[in-house]
């Protein structure tokens, strides 16, 4: 076997499997684990047969075959896959190898710990395996499967010691197993024999005979799928929350009812729940009854309750007693009484409880029992004073509810009351099908009359479950703090286990089930056995909306806790700009950062940009909305980032850059519509993702099949070329909402989800979004169980929205196949399930109706453009109040009349009353021509809102589509003409804006054309019984209502969250809210002010003028109103100050509202930096801001070179070093001396202005400083300014001011003889004294000192000594010549030496520097650079290098070679011309020659006139000793002319030297 195993296993898999063998044991946890994994990988990978494989890992060491199977990694998944897709496919007898792996597998399982139960199933079939596998002939002992006898025990040995498992702790297994709470047995063979004795048998049938048995094959096949199913992902069932409760009497159900597992086990996703745990955790949101009867009680009767409870104790101690005894079916001739009996429809009672008092009730069916069974349970409408319970009312209730069916009714009986009273159970039936509530119902007149308030108790009236805590909770908590029941399709929702996509139209309960959801999830994961905190994240795009959530969750988990929550947030006692500033931001809500979210935060509500700007902030991003100046645009430029901004949002777009499109093009279409076209499609589809500039092309976009926009390719070629004209008139760097999400999810691929993930995410009002959005939220919950989305897509008027949720389910489909996870095998794909809601809780059914007609229209002609969904249906169908029609209504006194009071002929309607129209231009006229009777919007802004009662006023007259188009409609549907959906695509978003319209309306729709444009879709609706035509004739209810000023005030909250602020003012001044109206109308200058161009003449002024009624509006303010709303005040004005800009006006009204960070920003424009460094450390202002002005603080008080100014910045430093480096750093010398000397530390001061060359200003602080130190550092400042500034050849008989200042200095000083003697020497050459000069010459020669020799040498050949070499005597002139000999050997010796002008000292005395870069050069071994200073001897020629035509007058830098070149060859230059001198001196002098005419004759004509400059001596004069000295002259000269150089090397400067010395 090892051989055949050599030859078949690849040698990557042999040396893997060597790790466990070949080195001994692993002695650790992780080594093994690691070997474990490594051995995966090589399985994955290896190309041999699988019972090769299998062989290769049984036969090598025990155990390592079951470490191998059961890892619980994607490796070992796939592993097991590949083995039963290999057994799946055998057809011969197996390979030994598989039924080894099953046996040894299932040995494995029956060692575990005996607190772990498997599942029967699986060891029923394992033991049947083995007996098959034991027997004689495995593969023809068939009959042995069938036998009914106990199976054999396997001999397994016995663990050392029972494991305990703690009560407290539940012991973690990595496997899906759940423990029970069952008797111990003495093994687990006797458990599975028990098990199967409980099994009921099954009937026998006569003359049966056994039926076949399964295949060995078939067997090993079942085995082992149902061991590594144990191993794999759960997918479980969902246990029905109802089956905790106990079996209700009366049912039989036979659905076997199966434990929820109890131990916790975490997924991948940090806190995620694995699915059976969701599941268990949904189950546990149920609450556990009061009695056996489930009773569910009205907000109304809770209100009524609790009103009882604040005042009258008796009489709610009566109601409690009552509602506990009708929960535990105790039904006597009091608390049972029949108001209505069968006769009139479903029976309603009544219940005595004291006094006059009644309740009303009735028996309802639906409350979930076990899975497919539900159960009666008692619904109570109210408390009713007995003389006020109308019984034509509540006949209609009876009426109504009998039109669910016989069956509906025959399920609400009760069985008749006996004497003494006994304990009634509820009935427990099946649930009903749809078909069983068709029939026909009591035949029952109902008053129309009645109809509205029926549908306000049975559609909008919410019922609270009776429960342990009700009565408890309802004294401490109003009615509308508490969960209500939902119906069962909804529950089903809310309960699944999985991800799941809502679908639904208006007020059909989508953000009910999302809410339900959450808090149920979270309250059962906190109060578990393990407690934790879920991530749960609630995003919507309105943030008024997403604080409402939020605070009703608060409140509705202090109810369902029965406990007020210590950080649930507090709703403000009154009205608060936080319940409607849609931009206001709540301070403190929220951390900077996405990493930073922490379980105190979840649940967590949020809008879309929120959670974006999270994100933004982890990766620091600056994107800024606002077109105004911000704290973080400072920031950005601080950090010198590519900061974006602002945002073109659809207001932008409308406002700036849509009056500016070409007016050809845009024609017909309307800003918003095509703002969505861009967003929406070019810019946030799917395809976008893929493309490389993130929209498509024109071609890609005119292929997009028809869902938003009317119109053929030709509109689509116009959007297209309005596209490419918004990319060139939007800011350079301006960015969108699309361009936001594309540039979020470059990064999130590239870095990954900053902080931790987001276990359940849900989205509201997902039609608002965009599609590439729902791939973000995906990144940051990968949990494929946790998602949540829920919206309606005929409802997508909103701005930048144009995809349906058959797209959005597509996506999510393919986004879940990309996952890593998915694609490696690690788990299966998890698709979200698809739900419909269709049941309308907002309007009843004649709107509703009328609304669905609209819906099918739109799917019979144009099915691209909505989902598809089942007909919505309402509980109440009031036929009084369909649609009504007035159509070529041209007077508006007819208008008038029908919104009028009959009584006071007030014209008004009420707070919850609107007119609708198609555009502002129409709201405008009419409100031009009525006055402001009312609220009136266009039908893009009611979108998302509710009212009882609509006017839809010239709808079809304004539409944009023709008389033609809507009678294309009417022909199609009538006489089943062909209708072009091309042609006439100007429907499309017609009716979806109509259907908008309708469902706007709880109660009723007036439809009021002044044409008969209307008429096609009168007919259509009044033909189909949907609608009705008005007829001047009969008389019509009257659109007029009375409400109270908190119902106008509620609306006008409304409004201002819509940013409808003129409608926010009117329902303000409506409710005698005169301030807030005030306050709405200074936010609508605001937004007017907003729109105008940046160039207008009258901007700042009125900008200004909004900011001054912000600040009126806090001065007027009373004491109670709420204090956000005076910040929020605060920081308006401020803004409205930025923009002019006034930075200090804005800087203190930032200030005033608590927002730091801004006001530090605007006192920093100002130039108030005392103010900014106040306000940064007073206050927490962002780092990055606060760091900008402390450096400009610093920077702005160092450069005023006061002491004072100098002072402060240094307050802004750590320490005083931190400040002097920064001083020096920055160029502030002058400043550093001022400060240092403001210290008293002249030493250190005097350093600075020796480091800045003002050497006479350091010597004097040195010398102040009377120390030691400072008196050495005086002396060397002195001789260092001297040394500098008298260079050589150049500072001679040039004495500056400085020099002249240092000298006086000297006194001062104290010296050593070599320095003072140096003093003397600069001092002798800035005067030329040839004396002195020639003595320290000398000196300095002799002692070797190069530079002050050559220094001196050279000052004194510049003093005059060569011109007295004519004059002078023999003696002299030698020593002219020999002075001048030394600069010969000195200025060779430098020259000859590649090093010397390196010399720092040399440098200085050339007045030539190395530059900064120069030095690092050097470092690197690289040429440098030289500075030549003006000064410099050599500068000139430095010019001509550099410039050869031109002038200069600063330094110049030149290569280091070029300078060292320049200073050879001046020198040379200087000593050849001093040679020259000498030599043409010596010519002339009369020491050198003697007058031979006077010598011989005694006589010389120009001795006497002088013009004979020969030495006139006579013979007698003529010695030894004077030839001798004579003839040393000649040679001391030829010596000088020896140390001529030929400079450029030619041989005529050869020749020229040889002439000299001959």
């Amino acid at each position: 076997m090892a051989s055949t195993l050599q030859t078949t296993l690849s040698s990557d898999f042999e040396s893997t499997l060597a790790k466990f063998v070949t080195h001994g044991p692993l002695k650790t946890q992780d080594a093994l684990e690691a070997a474990i994994f490594d051995l995966l990988i090589a399985l994955q990978g290896a190309e041999s047969e699988v019972p090769t494989l299998l062989l290769a890992v049984s036969s090598k060491i025990d155990g390592l075959l079951e470490a191998v199977i059961t890892s619980r990694n994607d490796p070992a998944f796939t592993f097991r896959g590949r083995v039963l897709k290999t057994v799946q496919s055998i057809s011969q007898p197996p390979d030994p190898a598989f039924s080894t792996c099953a046996e040894r597998l299932g040995i494995f399982f029956f060692h575990l710990p005996r607190s772990i139960t498997l599942d029967c199933s699986v060891i029923t079939r394992h033991l049947s395996f083995s007996v098959r596998l034991a027997s004689p002939d495995p593969l023809e002992s068939e009959y042995l499967v069938i036998k009914r006898a106990k199976p054999v025990d396997p001999v397994l040995p016995k663990p050392a010691r029972p494991v305990k498992v703690s009560k407290r702790k539940v012991r973690y297994v990595p496997l899906d197993l759940f423990t029970e709470d069952t008797p111990p047995v003495k093994n687990r063979s006797e458990a599975a024999s028990q098990d199967e004795v409980e099994k009921p048998a099954s009937s026998p049938v006569a003359g049966d005979f056994p039926a076949a048995a399964p295949s060995f094959i078939e067997q090993l096949k079942d085995c082992l799928e149902s061991l590594f199913e144990i191993l794999n992902p759960p997918t479980l069932a969902v246990q029905d929350p109802s089956a905790r409760r106990s079996k209700p009497r009366g049912s039989d159900p036979k659905t076997p009812v199966v434990e929820s597992p109890k131990l916790e086990a975490r997924s991948r996703y940090g806190n995620t729940l694995a699915q059976h745990d969701l599941a268990r955790y949904l189950g546990d949101t149920t609450k556990t009854p009061l009695g056996d009867w489930p009773v569910v009680v009205s907000q109304g009767a809770i209100k009524q309750v609790r009103r009882h409870s604040a005042g009258d104790q008796l009489t709610f101690s009566r109601i409690e007693k009552m509602m506990r005894q009708l929960s535990r079916g105790r039904f006597t001739e009091s608390s049972h009484a029949k108001l209505l009996d069968k006769d009139h429809g479903v029976p309603i009672f009544t219940a005595d409880v004291g006094g006059d008092l009644r309740l009303v009730y009735h028996i309802d069916f639906g409350a979930p029992a076990d899975a497919g069974w539900e159960s009666q349970f008692i619904r109570i409408f109210g408390v009713y004073p007995a003389l006020k319970i109308d019984l034509d009312f509540w006949k209609a209730v009876s009426a109504h509810l009998s039109g669910r069916g016989d069956e509906y009714i025959r399920r609400t009986e009760t069985p008749a009351l006996s004497k003494p009273a006994k304990i009634v159970p509820p009935l427990v039936f099946r649930s009903l099908d749809a078909s069983q509530g068709d029939q026909a119902g009591a035949v029952v007149e109902i008053n129309e009359a009645h109809r509205l308030e029926l549908h306000r108790i049975l559609s909008l009236e919410k019922f609270i479950p009776l429960s342990h805590t009700f009565f408890d909770a309802i004294q401490k908590f109003n009615e509308a703090s508490f969960m209500f029941t939902v119906s069962p399709h909804e529950n089903q929702i809310i309960q699944h286990p999985s991800s799941c996509l809502v679908l639904g139209r208006s007020g059909t309960g989508k953000t009910t089930c999302m809410v339900f959801r959450m808090i149920g999830l979270d309250i059962a994961a906190k109060t578990s056995v393990s407690p934790q905190t879920l991530r749960q994240v609630f995003v919507t795009q309105s943030r008024t909306l997403a604080r409402k959530v939020r605070l009703y969750c608060a409140q509705l988990m202090q109810t369902e806790t029965n406990s007020a929550l210590a950080s649930a947030p507090k709703p403000p006692q009154g009205l608060s700009l936080l319940d409607m500033d849609e931009n206001a931001e709540e301070e403190g809500a929220l951390p900077k950062k996405f990493s930073q979210l922490d379980d105190c935060h979840f649940p967590l509500f949020v809008t879309y940009d929120q959670l974006c700007n999270l994100l933004e902030a982890d990766f620091d991003l600056e994107l800024i909305p606002s077109p105004l100046p911000t704290a973080r645009t400072a920031r950005a430029k601080n950090k010198k980032s590519s900061a974006r901004q602002p945002l073109i949002s659809f207001n932008y777009f409308d406002s700036k850059i849509w009056p500016h499109m070409d007016h050809r093009v845009k024609r017909g279409l309307h800003s918003a519509l095509v703002y969505s076209e861009f967003m929406g499609i070019i810019k946030g589809s799917e395809a976008s993702l893929s493309k490389p500039r993130h929209y498509l092309d024109q071609s890609e976009y005119e292929g997009q099949s028809n869902r938003s926009l009317p119109g053929d390719g030709t509109e689509r070629s116009r959007v297209y070329t309005l596209f490419e004209a918004y990319r060139k008139l939007r800011p350079s760097a301006s960015y969108d909402i699309a361009d936001r999400t594309h540039l979020l999810m470059k990064i999130l691929r590239d870095q990954g989800v900053p902080g931790k993930l987001i276990d359940f995410l849900y989205v509201d009002e997902a039609q608002d979004n965009l599609i590439i959005d729902s791939a973000l939220l995906r990144t940051l919950c990968p949990n494929p169980h946790g998602l949540f989305f829920a919206g309606d897509t005929a409802q997508t008027i909103s701005v930048g929205s144009a995809f349906r949720f058959s797209e959005l389910k597509a996506f999510l489909y393919r986004l879940e196949r990309e996952d890593v996870h998915v694609k490696r095998g690690g788990r299966p794909p998890v698709d979200p399930a698809f739900f419909q809601l269709s049941t309308n809780y907002r309007s009843h059914g004649g709107i509703v109706k009328a609304a669905a007609f609209i819906v099918s229209l739109l799917e019979s002609y144009f099915q691209h453009s909505i989902d598809s969904l089942a007909p919505e249906v309402a509980h109440v169908d009031v036929a009084t109040h369909r649609p009504l029609f007035f159509s070529g209504m041209r007077d508006h006194d007819e208008l008038l009349k029908l919104i009028s009071g009959s009584s006071d002929g007030q014209v008004e309607l009420g707070a919850h009353q609107v007119i609708i129209v198609r555009h502002k231009e129409a709201a405008a006229a009419l409100k031009a021509a009525i006055g402001r009777i009312g609220v009136v919007l266009t039908l893009y802004e009611s979108k998302g809102m509710e009212f009882n009662d609509v006017l839809l006023y010239n709808f079809f007259t304004d539409s944009t589509a023709t008389d033609t188009d809507w009678r294309a409609l009417l022909l199609a549907q009538q006489e089943d003409r062909q209708f072009n959906s091309r042609k006439h695509s100007i429907l499309q978003s017609e009716l979806k804006s109509f259907y908008v319209g309708l469902t706007r309306a709880r109660a009723r729709v007036w439809v009021w054309e002044e044409t008969y444009d209307s008429h096609p879709m009168e007919n259509l609706l009044v033909n189909s019984g949907l609608a009705t035509s008005y007829d001047p004739g009969e008389t019509v209810e009257r659109l007029v209502a009375t409400n109270a000023d908190d119902e106008w005030t509620e609306q006008a909250k409304e409004y201002f969250s819509k940013s409808l602020f003129l409608e926010a003012e009117f329902c303000f001044r409506q409710a005698k809210e005169t301030w807030w109206a005030d306050v709405a109308q200074a936010y609508d200058s605001r937004q007017d002010a907003m729109r105008l161009s940046e160039k207008h003449i009258n901007r700042s002024t009125i900008f200004s003028q909004v900011a001054k009624t912000f600040e009126r509006l806090v001065q007027e303010a009373k004491p109670t109103e709420d204090s956000e709303s005076i910040r929020l005040l605060l920081s308006n004005a401020a803004e409205c100050y930025s923009a002019i800009p006034d930075h200090v006006s804005a800087a203190h009204r930032f200030l005033q509202a608590g927002k730091e960070t801004q006001a530090a920003y605007h006192f920093r424009m100002a130039g108030m930096f005392d103010e900014a460094i106040r306000v940064v450390e007073r206050h927490t202002v962002d780092p990055d801001l606060a760091e900008s002005i402390m450096y400009a603080a610093k920077f702005v008080f160092s450069s005023k070179k006061d002491p004072t100014s100098l002072h402060k910045a240094r307050k802004l430093c750590a320490d005083k070093e931190e400040f002097l480096e920064f001083l020096q750093d920055n160029g502030f010398e002058e400043q550093h001396v001022i400060f240092l000397d403001s210290i008293t530390e002249h030493e250190e001061a005097a350093q600075v202005l020796w480091d800045t060359k003002d050497y006479v200003s350091a010597v004097t602080r040195f010398c102040q400083a009377r120390t030691l130190s400072s008196r050495q550092k005086a002396t060397r400042c002195l001789l260092e300014g001297l040394r500098a500034n008298i260079p050589f050849a150049t500072g001679y008989r040039n004495q500056p001011g400085i020099v002249s200042d240092l000298f006086k200095l000297t006194s001062d000083c104290e010296m050593s003889a070599e320095e003072k003697a140096e003093i003397d020497l600069l001092h002798a050459i800035t005067n030329l004294q040839t004396a002195d000069l020639d003595r320290y010459s000398q000196e300095y020669f002799e002692a070797g000192n190069i530079r002050c020799a050559l220094l001196a040498l050279d000052a004194w050949t510049q003093s005059g000594p060569l011109e007295t070499i004519e004059s002078a005597t023999a003696d002299q002139v030698a020593d002219i010549l020999l002075l001048c000999q030394k600069f010969g050997w000195v200025v060779n010796f430098l020259v000859r030496d590649t090093g010397f002008i390196d010399r720092p000292d040399i440098q200085t005395l050339f007045n030539i520097s190395p530059t900064e870069q120069g030095m690092e050069l050097e470092a690197q071994e690289i040429a440098s650079q030289r500075v030549v200073q003006p000064r410099s001897f050599i500068f000139q020629r430095a010019v001509a290098a550099c410039q050869p035509s031109g002038s200069q007058t600063n330094s110049i830098t030149l290569p280091k070679n070029a300078v060292d070149d320049l200073v050879r060859r001046a020198l040379l230059e200087r000593m050849n011309a001093l040679i020259e001198k000498v030599d043409t001196s010596s010519r002339t002098s009369r020491p050198f020659e003697i007058c031979t005419k006077f010598l011989t004759a005694k006589s010389c004509t120009g001795h006497n006139d002088r013009s004979c400059w020969r030495d006139h001596i006579s013979q007698k004069e003529i010695t030894i000793q004077q030839f001798n000295t004579r003839f040393r002259l000649h040679l001391l000269c030829v010596a000088l002319v020896d140390y001529w150089t030929a400079i450029d090397g030619s041989v005529d400067e050869e020749r020229n030297r040889a002439n000299k010395q001959k």
